[in-house]
């Protein structure tokens, strides 16, 4: 009996450990897309620049990791996502390090380029890690424990940079990175050796293709970054032309990226649409709330942000529940209870009025943030076992650039609902909860419809 008891012990070692690193990764990513958005200001009086200028570093953080995340995860199928990522956290690493000795914006702006491509390895590889590595016992558990990371990213990174820029300065905001950066390589090194699932060196990279379709990303949430204008459709025509280009192309290669016969499972579909919309969905409570504290109610922003961190802690808490919950539940009923937890408050959030108590809108935010727990490992889950062991760092990146691309797109349209509402606070901010909504229906009304598609096809099939 002593020994199944010590295998496992050192099953579930492993277990942790993987998660853990994998976890570290997409912390660190979330966790520098929030940190600088409240360092701002400090940045445009240390560098002596505009808002407009010092934003692109924000901007272009998330224009990279989008543009380049598919590559990343064609390039780890076939050279192994365990020394991608390893690549990731050095390079991150590295451009931490440059960020934070940066002598003037244009300096910073560079390197936070840099920073975006060490973050797009990073999130291109960390589901892959734990859909190959974990035991299928496990699995559903270790997608909830990313899930809390990826949560805890967003909880921690406004309150860790005003800490930070309160006390050391901004220049800590990068190097902070540095040693978790160092201890998740050594894990790498010597914990995670000769645990990642083999790869297959004869799956072709399909580079054109690639590039392709990170060209069309990179027009269209470039697009969706810049105020809006005539000129900002040009972008979006660009990225329709490259996007039909891409379609055509990948029809006739025959390793195509991402194998289009997989849009006729209409499970993995509406799925990749309900992480679409949970990404914009979810960012646009965060814009939304803020804006109408601030500018409706008088709040200072440091107490509009730390009401805001309410949706990510209730989406941490539910996380790592929902990776339990899967083996028993199973995906396709966590994402529908998930996404209806978080339509309700969208809904009264619809008829959001400057009278309305704080209380009601701070609990609003916590229940979305409890269903966005549920929803978001359940939908990993779902998406990954759509594919085959060979590309999950393929369609895992795939999932992500759904999710970010939601969230360029729905921030831009919030913005446009918030300037043409602004003297009227709470029609802007209702106008945004109505797409919100909407977009939430349509991804439950997606799943009931494909449930009942797939039970009349077996009904028939009995026939």
């Amino acid at each position: 009996m002593k020994v199944p008891a010590d295998k496992s012990l050192v099953h579930n070692e492993s277990y942790l450990s993987i998660v853990l690193v994998a976890g570290i990764g997409m912390f660190l990513t979330t966790l520098d897309s929030g940190v600088l958005n409240v360092a701002i200001s400090s940045l445009v009086q240390e560098f002596h620049s505009s808002v407009t200028t010092v934003a692109w570093t924000i901007s272009l953080y998330t224009i990279v990791i989008c543009s380049c995340i598919v590559i990343f995860g064609r390039i780890s199928d076939r050279y192994g996502r365990l020394k991608i990522y390893s690549m990731g956290l050095a390079l991150f690493a590295l451009a931490s390090m440059f960020c934070a000795f940066s002598e003037t914006v244009m300096q910073l702006i560079l390197f936070r380029v840099l920073q975006g491509i060490g973050a797009a390895m990073l999130q291109a590889t960390s589901v892959a890690l734990i859909t190959t590595s974990v035991p299928a016992i496990k699995k559903g558990e270790a997608l909830g424990s990313l899930a809390t990371f990826f949560g805890l990213g967003h909880v921690l990174g406004p309150v860790a940079g005003g800490i930070i820029l309160s006390t050391v300065g901004w220049k800590w905001l990068f190097l902070i990175n540095i040693p978790i950066c160092l201890l998740c390589l050594l894990a790498c090194r010597y914990v995670l050796k000769g645990k990642a699932s083999p790869v297959s060196k004869h799956q072709p990279l399909n580079l054109s293709g690639s590039l392709l379709l990170s060209a069309s990303i990179f027009f269209l949430v470039y697009g969706c970054s810049q105020p809006l204008h005539p000129g900002t459709f040009i972008y979006v025509l660009i990225f329709a032309i490259l996007m039909f280009l891409f379609i055509q192309r990948e029809k006739r290669v025959v390793n195509p990226i991402v194998a289009l016969s997989l849009f006729q499972n209409g499970l993995f579909t509406i799925s990749l649409y309900a992480i679409f919309s949970y990404g914009g969905v979810t960012r646009l409570c965060m814009v939304v709330v803020p804006y109408y504290l601030e500018k409706g109610r008088g709040y200072a922003p440091w107490q509009s942000g730390l009401m805001n961190l309410l949706l990510p802690l209730g989406m941490v808490l539910t996380s790592h529940i929902a990776g339990r919950l899967m083996r028993s539940w199973g995906t396709f009923r966590l994402m529908i209870i998930g996404l209806c937890c978080m339509l309700v408050p969208l809904l009264i959030l619809a008829f959001l009025d400057l009278n309305w108590h704080l209380s009601i809108v701070c609990f609003m935010l916590f229940v979305y943030g409890l269903g966005a727990g549920l929803f978001q490992p359940s939908n990993i889950a779902a998406i990954m076992e759509a594919a085959g062991p060979a590309h999950q760092a393929t369609i895992g990146s795939v999932q992500r650039l759904a999710q970010n691309v939601g969230i360029s797109l729905f921030t831009a349209v919030t913005a446009g609902f918030l300037q043409s509402s602004t003297h009227d606070v709470w029609i802007g901010s209702r106008n945004s909860f109505y797409l919100a909504a909407a977009a939430t229906i349509l991804g439950i009304l997606g799943f009931i419809v494909v449930k009942q598609y797939e039970k009349s096809k077996s009904y028939i099939r009995s026939k």
